[in-house]
C-alpha cells in the first residue's frame, strides 16, 4: 500500500501534542482526531473496521462522525484514518496514508515496581506509560502493603492501552506480575540495572552510559529492605537517587522513567 503521510514533521511522542496540534499540521483545520490500537485482523483492503467494545467507545463516547480523522496503530505501524461511515457501535474507517509507528523512544525502560495501594499502581502505570516505559513489572516487595489478583492485573493493562492511545504512542506497553524480586529479575537478565533509593551518592544521570536498554527498580513507600537491596546488588544493580528532594513511590518512578527515555 503505497499511501503518502502527510503529517510533515509531526511526532507522536512530542511533549504537549494535543489533537489541536495534530490537527493543524496535518491539514485538517479543527477536525476530529482519535488514536486506538487495533487487531491486524481488523485492517482490510484499504479500510478499518472497529466494532465491539472499541467501536462502541469511539461511536458512543467520543462521537465520532463521518468525515473526522484519526490513527490507527497495529503491528508497529500507523495508519491515517478518514472516517467514511458509523452505524451503531461500527465505524468504518478508509485507510489514507501508512507509515512505521513514530512514538516509541530510542531507549527502552523496564519498570520494576514494588506494589503500591491501587490507585498509587495505577498511576505509576498511566504516568510511565505516556513518558515511554517499555514494560511494567509488579514486584511482591517485603514492605508491599497491597496485595494483587489476576483481576488487576487486567486493570493495569486496560490503563496501559488507555494512556498509550491518550499519549501517541506507538505500542502498549506489557504489565505483568506480581511476582517475587528473585523472579522478576530473572525476567531482566543482561539489561543495566538501576535502582532507585533516595540515600544513594550517585545520580540517575552520572549513572547513564551508552546502553539501548535499562532496568529500573522502585521500592514501595518504605523503600527496599536490607536484604532486597543486597539481592538487587548480586544481580549488578546501581544504587542512584533523582537528587534531594523527596518524591512519592507514584512519581518518582515517572520522573526517572522521563529521564532515562530521552537518552538515546
Amino acid at each position: 500500500m503505497q499511501l503518502r503521510w502527510d503529517i510533515g514533521g509531526w511526532h507522536a511522542g512530542e511533549y504537549n501534542a494535543s489533537s489541536t496540534a495534530f490537527c493543524r499540521r496535518a491539514g485538517y483545520h479543527g477536525a476530529g482526531v482519535f488514536w486506538l490500537f487495533i487487531e491486524p485482523s481488523r485492517i482490510g483492503h484499504e479500510r478499518v473496521i472497529v466494532d465491539g467494545k472499541q467501536g462502541h467507545h469511539l461511536a458512543r463516547v467520543l462521537r465520532i462522525r463521518a468525515g473526522e480523522r484519526g490513527v490507527a496503530v497495529s503491528n508497529g505501524h500507523e495508519y491515517q484514518l478518514d472516517v467514511v461511515e458509523v452505524a451503531g457501535s461500527r465505524v468504518v474507517a478508509k485507510i489514507t496514508a501508512v507509515r512505521p509507528v513514530q512514538g516509541e523512544p530510542n531507549t527502552r525502560v523496564t519498570l520494576l515496581q514494588a506494589l503500591l495501594p491501587n490507585p498509587d499502581f495505577d498511576a505509576v502505570i498511566e504516568g510511565g506509560t505516556a513518558v515511554g516505559v517499555h514494560r511494567f513489572i509488579a514486584v511482591q516487595a517485603e514492605r508491599s502493603v497491597a496485595r494483587s489478583s489476576p483481576e488487576r492485573t487486567a486493570r493495569w493493562r486496560a490503563i496501559a492501552e488507555s494512556a498509550a492511545e491518550q499519549s501517541h504512542r506507538g505500542e502498549v506497553p506489557e504489565a505483568s506480575g506480581p511476582m517475587s524480586l528473585t523472579d522478576a529479575l530473572e525476567q531482566v537478565a543482561g539489561t543495566r540495572l538501576l535502582v532507585l533509593e533516595p540515600t544513594a551518592t550517585v545520580s540517575l544521570l552520572d549513572a547513564l552510559d551508552s546502553s539501548s536498554a535499562y532496568a529500573m527498580a522502585v521500592g514501595p513507600e518504605g523503600g527496599w529492605t536490607d536484604n532486597e537491596l543486597s539481592t538487587l546488588s548480586e544481580r549488578g544493580g546501581l544504587a542512584i537517587s533523582l537528587g534531594p528532594r523527596v518524591l512519592r513511590a507514584r512519581l518518582a518512578p515517572i520522573v526517572a522513567a522521563a529521564i532515562l527515555v530521552q537518552q538515546r
